[in-house]
């Protein structure tokens, strides 16, 4: 009897809270002192929603066409049948939050210098969407370390103004080939730059105690890596740079040019969420110049869906979860012009990101971020240097059907076990960084990255970037299972035109699979590198794999052990490596004494030598059939068949056979041809 009433209790507990669902209307034209029940009464202001608590089932509707300026606070949860939901109404443009506000009321101070007072912090500039550049020194390109302390300071020569006058301008510097790092200079004297915190950006929960909870850098200040000074009023000193200092805004016009339609950026997020929140939905609004992220969530969130919406101009991260959110979805959204991530999730279990396009991310160095996991398009990762074990790492993540387009490093990092990454385009990676990748994962021991899979993604144009570097080359991969990784599939991947490998198996990287993959035109196909820990990389599956170079100096396969004498990485068989422009497709690096062996071998050579590759076939200079071709890889990157067609007796199959009927490719598939020149 007790068990039925407290059923019959909760039945009619849920019913009152249903049926007192409720839509709030938010419109420029509105009034905050209305019901905000319908069109006609709307509120007016976001400032309208503090401190007000929303129920299951409630909807707030912001009108297409309108402009909000500030942040949405969400502290209250939905319920799976009753969410709560952020949306628009009308017709027109997606409704627009944004994070800046105009600024007035400039005076002329001469030489096209304009001064404004604004008593809240600013973060960046805009004119419409152009970013004035926050004033600095040099005005282009990077000062020189000459030599570095430690972690402590920096000498350079090239400044040699008088001691204290740097004190306070902030410190981008290039620490390593893969970050670029935000300090302040705490104090200058003679040449020496003594650095100090930034409150700026947040440190990467893996690197905190590295960096002394901030107060130092990751990585030492090497000699030959640049850097440049930044935020000082006296820096302003060329068009379109600004400062804030002292509650006034101070930047420079073009000549004959005054400040008109100028924002700050002064809001930190678009929309927040808190920590613990279930069931919401944000879908069709439009987030621009906000200065951490257009959404953020807290720890712990479940049920989140972000479906549809505008990303654009926005300092940190597009969208950012927080620790530990579960079956929260990210879908259909469009991010652009972001100078840190497009999304970044930390710890997520069963997060679906799909159907997003990205474009644009990282592109301005120094900016965006410190330390490491900046520059990414999308970015699943963990807090990986933890004091105890637990099974909090990201896993049972998909990440499918994305566009990716332009990013400063990493096109798509997961980290974390049992995730699969699927039908995704990623084009033009590590444009700013280098030794990153269209697809990269990394474990900072076995247990944390392992049994994923990476499959049916379209690679392309992996770049690498040198600047502010000791003239280190550019190094940039496809596809990077990184140090630790172990048990990850990658399997009919296509990966075009990279820097560096196609497709990489870094050192202590064990048990991983590279089947069924095209690779085309990459400096190498496939490469393996043993460093640091001798005898960890093992037991590899490599088959079935086509991988094709047009330049004599591209390898089809890299092997390299700079530890040991030896390198078994597994298995290798079925495999087809075609360089009609070389007969030796192979290289082959093993420690000896006293020194290297670095050998280009024949494919025979290596057959003999390593005793693999037993059903693989070659293509090279030497295939009688093949003599005056070169290789060619045609592609379908859509959802639908595509269907090509030939000129008679042009192209040929890599078993010999000339193609006379059409090719047509399934969804996010390619094939390798011969074509005679």
């Amino acid at each position: 009897m007790m068990k039925k009433l407290l059923f019959a209790i909760a039945y009619l507990f849920i019913c009152f809270n249903s049926s007192y669902a409720r839509n709030f209307y938010f419109s420029a034209s509105g009034n905050d002192k209305a019901n905000g029940k319908s069109p006609k009464t709307a509120w007016k202001s976001l400032n309208k929603l503090k401190n007000f608590k929303l129920q299951p089932g409630d909807t707030l509707f912001f009108k297409r066409g309108d402009i909000f300026t500030g942040t949405l606070d969400i502290q209250q949860s939905g319920t799976r049948n009753h969410p709560i939901v952020i949306t628009a109404f009308g017709k027109g443009v997606n409704p627009l939050f944004l994070g800046s506000i105009t600024v007035k009321d400039w005076k002329s101070i001469g030489n096209n210098k304009y001064e404004a007072s604004l008593n809240q912090k600013v973060f960046d500039i805009y004119e419409k969407n152009y970013r004035f550049t926050p004033a600095r020194y040099p005005n282009s390109g990077f000062l020189k370390v000459e030599k570095g302390f430690g972690k402590d300071s920096l000498s350079s020569l090239s400044l040699q103004e008088p001691e204290d006058y740097w004190n306070g301008a902030t410190l981008r510097i290039r620490t390593i080939d893969w970050v670029y790092e935000t300090r302040s200079v705490k104090k200058f004297k003679n040449t020496l730059i003594e650095q100090g915190k930034q409150d700026r950006y947040p440190i990467d929960r893996s690197f905190l105690d590295r960096t002394i909870n901030g107060s130092i850098p990751v990585y030492n200040f090497r000699k030959g890596y640049g850097f440049f000074l930044e935020g000082l009023p006296n820096m302003v000193d060329s068009t379109y740079e600004w400062s804030w200092s002292n509650n006034k805004i101070l930047l420079q016009m073009p000549k004959e040019k005054q400040p008109k339609a100028i924002r700050a950026v002064v809001y930190d997020y678009g929309l927040f969420i808190a920590d613990n929140v279930k069931y919401v939905k944000i879908k069709d609004i439009n987030f621009q110049q906000y200065e951490k992220a257009g959404i953020r969530g807290g720890r712990h969130l479940s049920h989140i869906q972000i479906l549809n919406n505008q990303f654009q101009n926005i300092h940190q991260n597009g969208i950012e979860l927080d620790s530990a959110s579960s079956h929260c979805s990210i879908e259909g959204n469009y991010i652009k012009d972001i100078l840190g991530r497009g999304i970044s999730a930390l710890e997520p279990y069963k997060l679906e990101i799909s159907d997003n396009t990205i474009r644009r991310i990282g592109l301005v160095r120094g900016h965006g971020f410190t330390g490491v996991n900046g520059a990414t398009g999308i970015l699943i990762h963990n807090n990986e240097r933890k004091k105890s074990t637990d099974s909090t790492y990201a896993n049972h993540n998909l990440v499918r059907y994305n566009r990716i387009d332009s990013c400063g490093y990493n096109g798509i990092r997961v980290d974390g076990n049992n995730n699969i990454l699927e039908y995704n385009v990623i084009d033009y990676c590590s444009l700013t960084l280098n030794d990153g990748a269209n697809i990269y994962c990394y474990g900072s021991d076995p247990r944390a990255t392992h049994h994923s899979i990476f499959r049916n993604n379209i690679v392309r144009y992996s770049v690498g970037d040198s600047e502010a570097t000791p003239n280190n080359p550019n190094l940039a991969f496809g596809i990077y299972l990184d140090n630790n990784t172990n048990h990850v599939l990658v399997e009919n991947n296509t990966v075009i035109k990279t820097g560096a490998a196609g497709m990489v198996n870094n050192d202590a990287s064990f048990k991983n699979s590279f089947i069924g993959n095209n690779v085309f035109n990459c400096q190498e196909g496939l490469g393996y590198a043993e460093w640091a820990k001798l005898g960890k990389i093992y037991d590899c599956v490599n088959t079935n794999n086509v991988i094709a170079s047009n330049n004599a100096s591209q390898k089809a396969l890299s092997i390299k052990n700079y530890i040991g004498p030896t390198l078994k990485i597994g298995t290798l068989d079925n495999n087809t490596y075609i360089n009609t422009k070389s007969t030796t497709p192979i290289y082959f690096e093993t420690k000896q004494v006293p020194e290297n062996s670095k050998l280009h071998l024949t494919f025979e050579h290596w057959r003999n030598l390593y005793r693999q590759d037993e059903n693989s076939t070659v293509i090279d200079a030497s295939t009688l059939w093949a003599k005056n071709t070169l290789s060619e890889i045609l592609v379908n990157d859509s959802k639908q068949d595509k269907t090509f067609n030939f000129p008679k007796d042009q192209y040929f199959l890599i078993n010999g056979e000339k193609v006379d009927e059409p090719i047509v490719l399934k969804p996010f598939t390619s094939v390798i041809l011969l074509k005679k020149q």
